[in-house]
């Protein structure tokens, strides 16, 4: 059971190490307070930390026996690739078809095809998800988002 943990600390470093260079390019402090780098490099500091810790535990602790439901059933694969596809999805969407049309289909098929709700809760939850969402960041907190084919204008806009 050790080699799965460290495949993902591999996996982890490699994370950090990304997220690392990208912060060392931004400026860590600006004459305001924390700049664009700030967060970045005390995050990849961070996992690279946990992930050091983990990979000291799997490979000088002793190791546990593999469960015997350490492979999902197919099922649960499906599910996975459910969220994938919802994933680009939304990264080949976005743009194209702005952000209520994109986060609303996103919601229903996750919600139908992974929940276990009514139907109708599915159809409230996408309503507020997608332009409910895009109603709070575009208008209250005044956050620009893609328009697409509904480009949305709320009341003085």
């Amino acid at each position: 059971m050790k080699r799965p943990y460290q495949i993902t600390v591999i996996v982890l470093m490699g994370v950090a190490g990304y997220v690392l260079h990208g912060a060392l390019q931004m400026r860590y402090y600006t004459s305001l307070g924390p700049g664009p780098g700030f967060f970045p490099l005390w995050l990849a500091l961070l996992l690279g930390g946990l992930a050091l810790a983990m990979g000291y535990q799997a490979t000088f602790r002793a190791s546990d026996p593999m469960a015997e439901d350490f492979l999902a059933s197919p099922k649960g694969y499906a599910r996975d690739g459910a969220v994938i596809v919802a994933l680009v999805w939304t990264i080949v969407g976005m743009e194209r078809l702005g952000f209520i049309v994109t986060m609303s289909v996103f919601f229903f098929f996750l919600l139908s095809t992974l929940g276990r709700q009514r139907l109708y809760v599915t159809v409230l939850i996408t309503i507020a998800g997608g332009v409910g969402t895009h109603y709070v960041f575009y208008e209250l907190l005044d956050i620009p988002l893609p328009g697409g084919i509904l480009p949305v204008r709320w009341g003085s806009g």
